[in-house]
């Protein structure tokens, strides 16, 4: 999908002040910026926004949970040498969901140098390509 993937930086990382290494970080992996925006979810856009959890990740109420604490800021992202690869390199910068884990295997990934814990992770990202339009969607077009 040539409008990549969603980047979704969630509120304890705003509030930490780590937006700009993230940002940073992405633009040095190829990526470019196509839009972006802040939001405040509330308890309910969030539960929306990840409903496909729901049932799949025992965090999913957490995370949900998380993204309404406060404001996050959604960047929609393609990978510039290969656009087709856009989720799935952006996958592979935010890393595992687990911090912890995310510091063993990919050291440099956004989750290891931004996240916390299994619910405070610095970013969620999308999982999928056919989920990318989706997303984008629902933070650009369908959130006030």
């Amino acid at each position: 999908d040539p409008r990549g993937g969603l980047l979704l930086v969630k509120p304890h990382a705003v509030r930490e002040g780590r937006l700009g290494g993230i940002v940073r970080d992405v633009v040095a992996a190829g990526f470019e910026l196509v839009a972006g925006r802040s939001a405040a979810l509330s308890r309910v856009n969030a539960s929306e926004f990840l409903e496909v959890y729901q049932g799949v990740s025992p965090e999913a109420r957490e995370w949900a949970e998380e993204l309404s604490q406060g404001g996050c800021v959604a960047l929609q992202l393609v990978l510039t040498a290969e656009p087709q690869r856009s989720v799935a390199a952006l996958r592979e910068l935010c890393g595992a969901h687990d911090p912890a884990v995310a510091e063993r295997i990919h050291p440099k990934s956004l989750r290891a140098r931004y996240g916390e814990d299994k619910v405070r992770n610095g970013v969620h990202c999308t999982d999928l390509p056919e989920d990318a339009p989706l997303e984008a969607e629902y933070f650009f077009s369908l959130l006030p």
